[in-house]
């Protein structure tokens, strides 16, 4: 069964500074030099999260309007409380941004990307889980999907969590909407 996540349900981690928070949807500004850092311990990025329990498909869509390089958003995956894989936009230069990808393995990640235009303000993502199989997707239109990454969980009994980001690691910020959250579980 496909549940509508509520947005004001969500707990947390870092809470931005400015933010509307509605049943369907959280847009936020970001803040200038605040970054997601790859070791985890970073406090300046805004994350929310939720706890799926055994196998699952969550689907959501962001909607941003990036203002400099390295500004983004997105979605990550947590495993046992440590991030497992970062998935999310990034504003490259002028003519494009970039969908990345970045699964951890032992305190390493390993990167998966694609060039997008400039012109896309809008994707959608899935994340389906089964078993330890991890299978990232990705729509412009929320219609037609395309895997983008899959990869395998060690420990297919550990404890996940799901959250958003937002971040502007310059001297930037920029306004971004996660709406359409639904999660399905078996």
């Amino acid at each position: 069964m496909i549940k509508r996540i509520d947005p004001r349900q969500l707990t947390w981690i870092c809470q931005p500074k400015l933010y509307i928070l509605a049943s369907d949807k959280i847009m936020i500004e970001t803040e200038p030099y605040t970054d997601l850092r790859p070791d985890g311990r970073s406090a300046e990025a805004v994350e929310l999260s939720l706890v799926p329990k055994g196998s699952f498909c969550f689907s959501m869509r962001v909607d941003f309007d990036y203002r400099e390089q390295f500004d983004q958003c997105g979605l990550i995956l947590y495993e046992e409380g440590k991030r497992k894989m970062i998935l999310g936009t990034e504003g490259y230069d002028d003519v494009s941004c970039r969908l990345n990808c970045i699964v951890y393995h032992g305190g390493r990640g390993d990167r998966s990307c694609r060039d997008i235009g400039t012109a896309i303000s809008r994707i959608h993502y899935r994340i389906w889980y089964r078993g330890g199989a991890v299978r990232i997707q990705y729509s412009f239109a929320g219609t037609r999907w395309s895997d983008f990454r899959e990869f395998q969980l060690k420990d297919p009994g550990n404890r996940l969590k799901i959250g958003i980001y937002a971040c502007s690691p310059g001297n930037s910020y920029f306004d971004c909407t996660f709406s359409g959250m639904t999660l399905e579980e078996d």
